[in-house]
């Protein structure tokens, strides 16, 4: 009960000390989710594209349909939003739009019985996946700037390396916290990953089918 209880609390903290942004990765995303839905018309001139090499990449087998396939094939995009945070999280936000609006323009682009049949059992881990590697790559984003903003703002008397050596060591805990957030993204992919193959598909394929 006592290590549960801890569990729980160190999740929560993990949380709270970055609320903001989890807030910030999930508005952009889910706001450009609904701009690709609403605005498919206008989005079209290039997610049109990204769909078709989507598609095309999943016939000629370069996506597989099973969980190793799909997982690497997600995790290019989980590192991407969080490595984006190198610089000062710009192309976080832009990986999150991308992505946010693909996923929203596929969704007009399918009846909404068939969209909820394939994407509802796994997707609630895909975005969770998704949002949470957004908030590691903003916090990631945080250490950057914290780090050169105490790199050239604060005295230091000693070497440079001393004084990078000195300023990496007060900045590392929001860099571990990055890479916290980072592996729980990628445990939720994979997780997201074996329910698409094994259980979303196989169903999908089924109720198609008895339609």
């Amino acid at each position: 009960m006592i290590n549960k209880e801890k569990y729980e609390s160190t999740l929560h903290a993990l949380y709270r000390r970055n609320e903001k942004f989890f807030g910030l990765s999930a508005l952009i995303f889910f706001g450009s989710m609904f701009m690709g839905y609403f605005l498919s018309g206008l989005f079209s001139f290039f997610l049109e594209g990204l769909l078709r090499d989507f598609e095309r990449n999943i016939t000629q087998g370069k996506i597989k349909l099973n969980t190793l396939s799909l997982f690497t094939h997600n995790l290019r995009i989980i590192l991407f939003l969080y490595g984006g945070g190198i610089l000062l999280g710009s192309f976080t936000i832009i990986f999150l739009f991308i992505n946010g609006s693909f996923i929203g323009y596929f969704a007009s682009k399918v009846p909404l019985g068939d969209l909820a049949i394939l994407t509802i059992p796994h997707g609630i881990f895909e975005v969770l996946s998704i949002i949470i590697a957004g908030a590691g790559g903003f916090r990631l984003a945080s250490f950057v700037y914290n780090y050169f903003t105490e790199l050239i703002s604060e005295s230091w008397y000693g070497s440079l390396l001393g004084k990078m050596t000195h300023t990496f060591q007060n900045n590392s805990p929001e860099l571990e916290e990055s890479l916290i957030l980072l592996g729980i993204s990628i445990v939720l992919l994979f997780i997201a990953a074996f329910i698409e193959a094994n259980i979303t598909l196989p169903v999908a394929q089924y109720v198609m089918a008895n339609i």
